[in-house]
């Protein structure tokens, strides 16, 4: 039976790919990284570790976290 809605992670990764120009492999090399969506933008839950790198990134620098 085919799925009437897609979850939210999916729906993350069909925008990440419309806002770069429909292309996947542009999602993949996606620099953005104080973008909220960007630990979801490959359409899977993302890890621990990568949860962990991103949160410490922004303690580091927190005039980017302020901004956002």
């Amino acid at each position: 039976m085919k799925k009437l809605h897609a979850t939210p992670i999916h729906a993350i990764r069909k925008y990440c790919i419309k806002v770069c120009s429909l292309t996947p492999k542009e999602v993949r090399l996606c620099t953005c990284i104080d973008c909220p969506l960007y630990a979801f933008r490959m359409g899977i839950r993302p890890s621990e570790e990568t949860l962990k790198t991103l949160e410490d990134y922004f303690s580091k620098n927190l005039e980017l976290a302020k901004d956002k």
